[in-house]
């Protein structure tokens, strides 16, 4: 997402990460080559055996300790995510725990006039938290193909995620989370307006700053313009629960803005539904 100011994931704005300154978004192109691994320590060993779990919209994961360059992964793992990396979304295995960590999803505040049931938004939100956890695993993992790839969100929920020239690296400074969410309709102008078919979208609130810096070979970091949040930034992002193969139930954004006074009166009265 973007932070305030940006769209979530990979898209304009000033400051809002939505997933998430504040809904963050992040530029890339889609990779249609095969990614080079960097050099890795040996692998760790894994079974072939799932971690399932009963909670809804959870991923079942190879239980994979740690991430691990994919052709150094075992036989079953590689055959688990081979689609991926063939299309060149990852280049590493993501260790098994990456969806199940992350904070509690915040109360939803469903504002659709009962077109959407509290149970139904709820899971949505579920959906939307971990749909984070995915794309801050993307930042830190140097995984930046993966938001490129359009299999979690739309590319232009995270634009402006990108490794500056000479960087090696991304690292995320402070808490890249929502502490609110509020589902709202998207009306037929602003659907017009944004080039989404997306009926719905979640207004979300940053408590804590947060941003995505890159790191330079020297040891000094440089934070990315459209992956910064202050305290108290909001945004949104448009979208629709979708499911993908290892990667469990997920909002998947098609655009992520902030909401703020330098954006448009369409996407303000969007953010005052």
């Amino acid at each position: 997402m973007r932070g305030p100011g940006c769209h979530l994931g990979r898209a304009t704005g000033t400051g809002v990460a939505l997933l998430l300154a504040l809904i963050v978004a992040a530029c890339g192109s889609p990779s249609g080559s095969t990614p080079k691994l960097r050099q890795a320590s040996p692998s760790p060993r894994a079974t072939a055996t799932p971690i399932t779990t009963t909670d809804p919209g959870e991923p079942t994961l190879l239980p994979v300790p740690a991430n691990i360059p994919f052709l150094q992964a075992p036989a079953p793992i590689q055959n688990e995510w081979r689609h991926y990396y063939a299309t060149g979304a990852i280049t590493v295995v993501p260790n098994g725990t990456v969806p199940f960590q992350r904070p509690a999803t915040p109360q939803v505040v469903n504002d659709t006039n009962g077109a959407v049931d509290n149970t139904t938004a709820h899971g949505w939100g579920d959906a939307l938290m971990r749909e984070a956890a995915w794309e801050n695993w993307a930042i830190t993992a140097d995984q930046l193909s993966l938001l490129d790839s359009g299999v979690i969100s739309a590319p232009a929920v995270t634009a402006g995620v990108s490794l500056p020239s000479g960087a090696t690296g991304l690292t995320i400074t402070g808490s890249r989370w929502p502490s609110s969410l509020r589902l709202v309709k998207v009306t037929a102008s602003a659907q017009s307006f944004l080039s989404v078919t997306d009926a719905y979208a979640f207004i979300v609130t940053f408590a804590e700053g947060w941003s995505v810096s890159a790191v330079f070979p020297d040891g000094h970091t440089e934070p990315l313009p459209a992956q910064t949040a202050a305290p108290g930034a909001g945004g949104f992002v448009t979208g629709h629960l979708q499911a993908a193969q290892d990667f469990g139930e997920l909002w998947f954004g098609s655009v992520s803005l902030a909401c703020d006074a330098s954006e448009p009166p369409t996407v303000q009265a969007l953010c005052a539904e």
